[in-house]
């Protein structure tokens, strides 16, 4: 009886097309754990995206930034993490992070309530980092960004960036959670003086990020942005910053796919001439139409 229901052609054929499927499955939760690259992701009633990826060691001795992107009908979601150098578990913090972001993408319906799904993945990570490390110091910043149709939703903890490349030029989007932005604020707020403003040595250290243990919560859009044909997206760690806003402009404004422009900017930034250069990592969405 066994013999012949598995010399049957058709139990052969079922055995064979679910043996594809489960391979197809894997492969797709791979590409959605680790951001490979893909062209052309369709999302829901909106916009065509060309995504594509780059990533450098630069001149440190090991990489701390993570990345990775997932893709559902309806939105598409990218997020880069830059882990603290200066911890020894920054590489483990910024990955435990983007898994944390990519593992609720999946779960949630984000288009339900985007804030909440940024907010609790926030909370999340920063949890799971604090329960990993117990008193060891450890932490990464977090850029991300969700797509539907054409609007595009964005979330920040620490100095990485979101920028939109449009009509030639780059747009920041975020703002850097760093102590001279933040003695920026007390000043206009009129809480300190002008000289105290003036920052010094510190101003690039961080007044927030994930795994903090003062962490609240993460910034975010309270409007989207709404993207047009051409536009590029841009999420990147600020190992990129190795490059100008001009160099960066001359790269993007080539028409090139979105894997090559991640690509270029990435060679840019290891070709520059300069002692000491962070990891950098990016990520390029490249609106195709909409």
């Amino acid at each position: 009886m066994i013999l012949e229901i598995i010399t049957n052609p058709y139990v052969i054929l079922a055995l064979m097309i679910s043996v594809v499927c489960i391979l197809v499955t894997i492969s797709i939760c791979f590409y959605i754990k680790h951001g490979e690259v893909s062209s052309n992701v369709k999302v829901k009633g909106g916009i065509s995206l060309d995504i594509g990826n780059a990533q450098t060691i630069g001149t440190r001795e090991k990489q701390d930034d993570s990345f990775g992107t997932g893709i559902k009908e309806e939105c598409v979601l990218a997020v880069v993490a830059d882990g603290i150098g200066g911890y020894i578990n920054g590489n483990l913090a910024s990955k435990i992070t983007v898994d944390t972001y990519l593992d609720e993408f999946m779960k949630q319906d984000v288009l339900a309530n985007v804030s909440y799904f940024f907010q609790k993945s926030a909370v999340l990570a920063n949890e799971r980092i604090r329960d990993e490390f117990g008193e060891a110091k450890g932490g990464t910043t977090l850029v991300g960004v969700v797509i539907e149709e054409n609007k595009m939703y964005w979330t920040s903890v620490g100095d990485s960036n979101i920028a939109v490349f449009r009509n030639g030029r780059l747009i920041m989007v975020n703002r850097k959670e760093n102590v001279k932005n933040w003695l920026e604020d007390q000043y206009f707020a009129g809480a300190i003086g002008r000289e105290e403003a003036m920052g010094g040595p510190v101003d690039k250290r961080l007044v927030n990020y994930v795994g903090y243990d003062g962490f609240q919560k993460a910034d975010e859009s309270d409007r989207p942005i709404y993207l047009k044909k051409k536009d590029k997206v841009l999420i990147y760690s600020d190992g990129v910053e190795t490059l100008s806003q001009i160099e960066l402009e001359k790269i993007l404004a080539k028409p090139m796919s979105a894997h090559k422009t991640a690509q270029q900017i990435i060679q840019a930034v290891e070709e520059k001439d300069v002692r000491n250069k962070d990891n950098a990592t990016i990520i390029v969405l490249s609106v195709k139409k909409g």
